[in-house]
């Protein structure tokens, strides 16, 4: 157990620890278990077991050990940093499972024979068999009780997966010193020993930053593995981000130097929630709170824009938060810290608040089920104060994503009415309600901000932020998904549909309709500034006929919608058709900016294609290596 709880943690600074890596972990193990139990009953009938047995424990220790010191390359190789998070996830779960067949299954195989090994030992030694399998059972239950524990809560927070891996192998190699008597006894012990103080060479990152970026620090905490990044591109301000697991090109929470804000990201959209809540200017005496803190980017926005709010904190892993303190400057909200599940604290918190921001993730991606049930909203909406807000970063790329859906409509089962605005540029939607009232984005538009508290440059791009938020048109309602329930936690799935199940056509779209073209375009234009991508691509199939300007709008549909293939076809299609020299141009930069996006999204789909072969022929060798050792034996 030590060692399968170890090995997701080792995997996870490349492959995250999602329901996907977990169910391949315990897949191939339970795999190489079984395949090993059943060779070790064949392998039972040798003259000396017990022996057999000891040698078994010996090769699984010595792999073990020697499992860190490849878990990294190996996982760069199979995973490259540089992918998008929402094209990696095929990659990312064949990969997975590849590096658990080649690292853990050859280990696995040899503990999984172990116990037939020792059963026929016992009872060759006039053991009665029941006891024999009693004991065995006894004794390696015990074990995994103790390796479970002290991974999970010593071994790799004190010291890393990497010295709990070997320290596990190390044990391994002990035992089977135990079994043996005389020479080979004390043989086994000193290899037992030099195995333990491999550990020692165990320096330097668990994964290394990519070129340009500095790594400012790293921990692998209870909860998950995590790294402070800092770059700069260019002449544009360093940017920091908290890293969690396999992070790829996600983050966390986020500093940009000289800045307050988060050069639009969805932190940025959060701070309308209060002018939300009060009719388009703060509530007095505001009080807010945090779920999902980290480092503290919400409260870092908050201190400058609302600087005499109150923003209570909530985490449920206190490194994120220290890590914030240590490596994420600058004045943030006052309000109380709670080391603590969202969830938990909400229902048992006596205070209220003006607004809830929850921007809590399990695995990186996924929305955690127990923070998007009907029930969790119950609670929230029970702590909010009159008038109050519950906003939620959901991510989506379109208005009928599916997980929006489903956490949107649950929203609005508890609350009346659930609201979402996409965030330009991005794969987030801000998800709001108000208790006993409706959202009125509108009133933003009244709001004056005297930006004492901000820079020139940050003023600006508030006010942006305000004007863009204040357009009742951007706003649409969210109904006629799932409701989400405790006992029906269906997010995972509808995950897959959002991430994985994408589709990008790489094909223009037909007009051949029966409206005239410039009356398309004036309703493919009024679409795209109500931002309904979907919307523009309908007015777009109405056209007799196609045009420059319909294919550019099309071209910038599909790219908001992130089907960069599709895209290009659009805006390769309008410049043959000879546009004016300005539009040329815009299409021109537009083509080449996404080009140089669809590269990682390419290197995502030939990863996925070769971790698919790759995996075929993970399972194949595994079949022919049991066949083999059947033969042998």
């Amino acid at each position: 157990m030590a060692a399968e709880l170890t090995a997701v943690r080792l995997l996870a600074p490349h492959f995250g620890d999602s329901a996907y890596v977990w169910t391949n972990v315990i897949g191939v193990i339970l795999a190489a278990l079984a395949a090993g139990a059943w060779l070790g009953g064949r392998w039972a009938t040798a003259a000396q077991p017990v022996g057999s047995a000891a040698l078994a424990l010996l090769l699984a220790g010595v792999w073990f050990a020697v499992v860190p010191f490849v878990a990294g390359p190996l996982g760069a190789w199979l995973l490259p940093a540089q992918l998008p998070l929402e094209a990696a996830m095929a990659g990312l779960v064949r990969g997975s499972f590849v590096a658990t067949a080649l690292l853990f299954a050859p280990p696995m195989l040899c503990l999984g024979a172990i116990s037939p090994l020792l059963v026929t030992g016992l009872a060759r030694a006039g053991v009665l068999v029941g006891n024999a399998v009693g004991r065995v059972s006894a004794a390696g239950t015990i074990g995994s009780l103790l390796g479970t524990f002290l991974a999970t809560h010593w071994l790799v927070p004190g010291f890393g997966c990497r010295v709990a891996m070997v320290s596990a192998g190390a044990l391994l190699a002990a035992a089977a010193a135990l079994l043996r008597r005389g020479r080979p006894r004390a043989t086994g012990a000193g290899l037992a020993g030099l195995l333990l103080a491999m550990a020692l060479l165990h320096g330097g990152p668990l994964r290394p930053p990519p070129p340009g970026v500095e790594l400012l620090a790293e921990r692998e905490s209870r909860c998950q593995f995590l790294q402070v990044l800092r770059e700069r591109v260019g002449d544009e301000p360093a940017r920091t981000r908290l890293a969690i697991n396999e992070a790829l090109d996600s983050f966390h929470s986020l500093a940009i130097e000289g800045s307050v804000f988060t050069g639009g990201a969805y932190y940025d959209w959060h701070a309308v929630a209060p002018l939300l809540a009060g009719d388009g200017t703060p509530p007095a005496a505001l009080h807010s709170l945090s779920i999902g803190d980290a480092a503290g980017t919400v409260r870092r926005i908050y201190a400058a824009v609302f600087p005499d709010a109150v923003v209570d904190h909530v985490d449920i892993d206190a490194a994120t938060m220290q890590l914030g303190d240590a490596h994420f400057p600058g004045p943030k909200a006052a309000g109380a810290r709670f080391e603590l599940d969202g969830r938990v604290f909400l229902e048992h918190a006596d205070a209220r608040w003006h607004t809830i921001h929850v921007d809590a993730y399990a695995h990186q991606v996924y929305v955690p089920a127990h923070l998007a049930s009907r029930e969790f909203f119950r609670a929230a909406k029970q702590r909010l104060l009159p008038g109050g807000v519950i906003v939620c970063n959901i991510g989506a790329l379109e208005p009928d994503d599916p997980v929006l859906l489903a956490v949107g409509t649950t929203m609005a089962a508890e609350f009346g009415a659930a609201m979402a605005f996409l965030i330009p540029y991005s794969r987030n939607a801000l998800l709001v309600a108000r208790r006993d009232l409706n959202i009125s984005p509108a009133t933003l538009a009244a709001y004056a901000p005297d930006g004492a508290g901000l820079s020139a440059s940050d003023a600006a791009q508030w006010r942006q932020v305000l004007a863009a938020a204040a357009l009742p048109s951007a706003w649409f309602e969210v109904k006629g998904g799932i409701e989400l329930l405790d006992d029906r936690p269906v997010l995972d799935r509808l995950f897959e549909q959002s991430y994985v199940s994408q589709e990008d056509p790489g094909q223009t779209v037909p007009c051949a309709g029966s409206m005239a073209s410039d009356g398309a375009e004036v309703e493919a234009y009024a679409r795209r500034q109500a931002k309904d991508w979907g919307g523009v691509l309908a007015a777009v199939a109405q056209s007799q006929r196609a045009t420059a300007f319909l294919r550019q709008v099309a071209g910038d549909a599909r790219w908001e919608q992130r089907q960069l293939h599709s895209a290009i076809a659009e805006y390769e299609a309008g410049l043959l058709l000879q546009p004016e020299p300005r539009l040329e141009q815009a299409l021109r930069d537009k083509l080449r900016q996404v080009q140089e996006l669809v590269v990682p999204i390419d290197l995502a789909a030939t990863t996925a294609a070769r971790n698919s072969w790759l995996q075929a022929a993970a399972i194949t060798m595994f079949v022919l290596l049991v066949g083999l050792l059947r033969r042998q034996l």
